[in-house]
């Protein structure tokens, strides 16, 4: 990690990638990747080919990263706007998701099953990330705020808690800063000019009702929807936890600050831990997006200590109900709001799948509804 003085800890450079000579790939890798992809080539042939495609496949793999070099075709991707909430005429409330070569992504999981390895033997991601981690999940996350949030009040106590929303992340990540993050983490030689070649000279294109855009070159950031793309961001975010003294749950790029509040002293430190991530956005080019910050007061005190916060100048919204990784969080840990706004949700996913399968024979629309609707709706 980066201290705070900005020397850096030194890690053993990784090895185990450049020494990959298998004999030949794990089938079970092609098997398990039912992807949508950008290239001609269908995740179908793939499947039932998988025995003759994969030392094909492990030679081309093999000279790519030793030559450290990613052949133009899996560089460009189709973009997804996904919608998450807000305006829907606002492009900044889409989350684009890239659909990308399949035979670029069997590489991708090879690369970051071995950087995954280094980075937990070395113990370098920060405790406080949960994100796309082995044997940690959303539902880990949720538990230790939980069990936090809980023992506060258990003891009369108050928790002040500041949601925090970035700013289009995973596209602001500058691929220069990125490399130095990945040395100084100890990921060197043919695997990090490798990442440099993925990251080089990509393009997209936009994918909305099947008409696409023309394509246009990407300049920074990490894309979503990749495989490694995921890793990277946790590595370039590793060290924004080491700034702040209140306790920080992040997942991915959901992040989670909060202290508890005995006096004025302790709503002036929370402030202050605002103020440290503000100066670590403009070291590495990220940025905070105020107006979706939240602060939530957790706490059954009648006269609890009241306070605001800001971040950039801009004093931030105190709402009685926040959401956090999909779950609705009230100030005394009720779970009214939460279970109002799955019922809302599902009820109206029900209503759209029946009017939708109305038409069907009576067996198979049942079938289908039953199906549909358990595989699309989020009950946590």
């Amino acid at each position: 990690m980066f201290s705070d003085d900005g020397s850096c800890i030194k890690y053993n450079q990784i090895q185990c990638a450049d020494e990959w000579t298998g004999q030949s790939l794990p089938v079970c890798i092609i098997l398990h990747l039912f992807i949508v992809c950008y290239d001609a080539i269908p995740t179908k042939l793939l499947q039932e080919f998988a025995s003759e495609l994969s030392p094909v496949l492990t030679l081309l793999f093999r000279a790519s990263l030793s030559q450290a070099n990613v052949p133009d075709d899996w560089k460009p991707a189709l973009v997804a706007p996904i919608f998450k909430k807000g305006d829907k005429s606002s492009p900044a409330n889409y989350r684009p998701i890239s659909f990308t070569s399949v035979c670029c992504k069997i590489m991708e999981h090879i690369m970051q099953s071995q950087i995954m390895q280094h980075l937990d033997e070395h113990s370098i991601l920060s405790d406080a990330q949960h994100g796309f981690r082995k044997r940690r999940s959303c539902e880990t996350q949720l538990l230790i705020i939980l069990l936090d949030l809980s023992a506060a009040l258990y003891n009369s106590e108050q928790i002040d808690a500041i949601l925090l929303d970035f700013s289009n992340a995973f596209d602001k990540v500058p691929y220069e800063r990125l490399g130095v993050k990945l040395c100084h983490y100890g990921i060197r030689g043919n695997i990090l000019a490798w990442i440099r070649s993925f990251l080089s000279n990509p393009s997209q294109q936009v994918l909305v009702e099947g008409v696409k855009s023309s394509p246009a070159p990407v300049t920074s950031g990490v894309p979503q929807g990749s495989v490694l793309g995921l890793l990277l961001f946790l590595v370039y975010i590793n060290n924004m936890p080491t700034r702040v003294k209140s306790t920080t749950r992040l997942f991915a790029d959901d992040s989670l600050f909060y202290r508890k509040i005995k006096s004025p002293t302790d709503t002036r430190a929370l402030q202050e831990d605002l103020n440290a991530p503000q100066e670590w956005e403009q070291t590495w080019k990220m940025e905070f997006n105020p107006s979706k910050c939240e602060v939530m007061c957790i706490t059954r005190k009648r006269n609890p200590i009241q306070a605001t916060y800001s971040i950039h100048g801009h004093q931030l919204a105190t709402v009685t109900t926040g959401k956090y990784l999909g779950v609705t969080f009230a100030g005394d840990l009720s779970w009214k709001a939460h279970v109002d706004a799955r019922t809302k949700s599902a009820n109206s996913s029900l209503a759209f799948l029946r009017r939708n399968l109305s038409s069907c024979p009576k067996d198979q629309g049942w079938r289908n509804l039953k199906n549909v609707y358990l595989s699309t709706d989020k009950w946590f």
